[in-house]
């Protein structure tokens, strides 16, 4: 027997009817749930609910971000915690809570839709409303060298952060998706300590993120530096000689340095990670972009 299932945006007082279907299988943070209005990139209209009987049975939202494409930055929709309940599934209540949430953002003027998954049923599912894979995590183990480069990766401090705009619009316009968002910052004192920034003389040309090790990186972990304008074997060289031991190097599928890491004798692994765009009307030309998981 089906539901008689009613679909609508978020309104005040839904709080608890929908935590109580997105907790139990952890798919947020009570917390950042209870305060998603306090910055601007959620909006009410930007979360879809369906209902049977006043009981929250399925749950999307879409933050709001800019990337540069296509010359210019352009705002685009983020997918996110996408759950049905289990007794509810199987009866197209996720397709249209994303169908909803994609024409409510097209008529805004957005570009389009992002988002990942990790698993090959998720994968499915958002072919079905419209997306396309377009780049797969990757991961290698790089070692270090000694030998002498005349860049060097330094700790981040506060007057370094008035450089990375640049940087990323510089880096914006040869790799996707990369971050154009002023009100969305991705480094900032309070993380800072988790990048670097490399230094050719005095001058900072590049930064990255750069984590110790950890439960889950045993090695540490350097994410594909945003470094515009070099030959990625020199960045490569750089990191082999800032690095006291082997370290884990996250990359995308066709980003810029998946080949020259080959070059150099390493074996990239793809990850569980897939990320996958949809285009709102026009379709995204990628041609000449190179990949990059900016998350």
């Amino acid at each position: 027997m089906r539901h008689k299932i009613i679909y609508r945006h978020w309104q005040p007082g839904d709080d608890d009817a929908v935590l109580a279907l997105l907790l139990p299988t952890e798919q947020v943070d009570e917390n950042i749930y209870r305060n998603k209005f306090e910055g601007s990139c959620i909006e009410p209209e930007g979360i879809r609910l369906a209902l049977v009987n006043e009981r929250v049975v399925g749950h999307v939202w879409g933050e709001s971000c800019s990337f540069f494409i296509e010359d210019e930055c352009q705002r685009f929709l983020i997918m996110g915690a996408v759950f049905v309940a289990q007794d509810i599934r199987r009866q197209g209540v996720a397709t249209r809570l994303m169908q909803e949430l994609h024409a409510h953002f097209q008529t805004k003027g957005y570009r389009g839709s992002i988002l990942d998954v990790d698993t090959e049923e998720a994968i499915r599912l958002y072919q079905k409303v419209g997306y396309q894979q377009f780049t797969q995590d990757l991961q290698t183990q790089i070692p270090p060298n000694p030998n002498a480069s005349p860049f060097k990766w330094t700790q981040t401090n506060l007057k370094d952060l008035n450089a990375f705009p640049e940087l990323n619009e510089r880096w914006g316009r040869q790799n996707f998706p990369t971050n154009c968002d002023p009100k969305s910052i991705k480094v900032h004192p309070y993380n800072m300590s988790g990048y670097r920034v490399l230094r050719h003389d005095h001058n900072i040309v590049g930064y990255a993120r750069w984590e110790g090790p950890s439960a889950y990186y045993p090695d540490g972990l350097i994410r594909d530096p945003v470094v515009p304008d070099m030959d990625p074997m020199e960045i490569i060289t750089s990191v082999q000689a800032a690095i006291p031991t082997t370290r884990t190097w996250a990359a995308a599928k066709s980003g810029r340095y998946e080949e020259p890491l080959r070059a150099c004798g390493c074996t990239l692994d793809p990850t569980t990670t897939v990320i996958m765009l949809s285009s709102f009307g026009q379709e995204i030309d990628l041609t000449g972009y190179h990949r990059t998981a900016w998350w």
